[in-house]
């Protein structure tokens, strides 16, 4: 299993004078971070990360572990950035997908994911949250038996809550990914295409769809904002 970090977002709303995933938190950027923690749960230090190809010096400069680079120029969601990794990912590998800012997602929880996915021979598996609130996430539906029936990005829940939303953290078999990748369509209103796509695809073809719910909230929280960056830093852990 290999790694793909997407890091491509500069990250305007957090106003910092170097791209968002090398923002330091106690003394660590945030995409070391999150790397350290796939490493942990993959048992496998390959890691490749998306990234916008302007601020490719500053990644060089700034990270200190050992990665590939794909590169995404413009912002086309996140499927396409998942695109640009394939020719550097082996075809009998899966991929677990990382988001940068998403710094709060604990070991144990992607350790949890990997081992799911591994042990019940899963084609994709997502790590989701139970909540009472809504978050801007794709939005999980299942049956009474606990079966993935829909995954739709950015869809405002039209049912009382309490809500699960996936939250960032997924793997995907190589296979699959390319199965499907060419089939989405860009959304209305974004004009973007969505990993959650491909999980929607999936579930129509009835693949196998695994996911591992936390019930630790704090795992939702991205670094979008300065008010984000100092949450984070009162609660991560070293």
């Amino acid at each position: 299993m290999i790694t793909v970090v997407l890091a491509a977002g500069q990250g305007k709303r957090l106003r910092s004078s170097v791209p968002k995933p090398l923002v330091k938190i106690k003394g660590k950027t945030m995409i070391e971070h999150v790397i350290e923690k796939a490493f942990y749960a993959t048992e496998n230090r390959k890691a490749v990360v998306v990234i916008n190809p302007d601020f490719e010096g500053d990644f060089l400069s700034w990270l200190k572990v050992p990665v590939t680079f794909a590169y995404q120029s413009i912002p086309k969601g996140t499927a396409d950035a998942l695109a640009r990794t394939l020719k550097l990912i082996e075809d009998s590998e899966d991929i677990l997908v990382m988001y940068a800012d998403l710094v709060l997602i604990s070991r144990d929880s992607l350790k949890s994911l990997v081992s799911l996915h591994t042990e019940r021979n899963c084609d994709i598996t997502f790590l989701s949250g139970i909540a009472e609130k809504k978050y801007p996430y794709a939005l999980v539906e299942r049956d009474g038996s606990g079966r993935v029936i829909a995954f739709q990005e950015k869809k405002v829940p039209d049912f009382d809550p309490p809500w699960e939303f996936y939250i960032g953290p997924i793997v995907l078999k190589k296979s699959v990914v390319e199965a499907y990748i060419e089939k989405l369509s860009p959304n209305e209103s974004t004009g973007e295409i969505y990993i959650a796509d491909i999980v929607s695809l999936a579930i129509a073809d009835n693949k196998n769809i695994c996911g591992f719910v936390t019930k630790d909230e704090k795992e939702f929280l991205g670094v979008n904002t300065p008010e984000d960056l100092k949450a984070v830093e009162e609660t991560i852990e070293q």
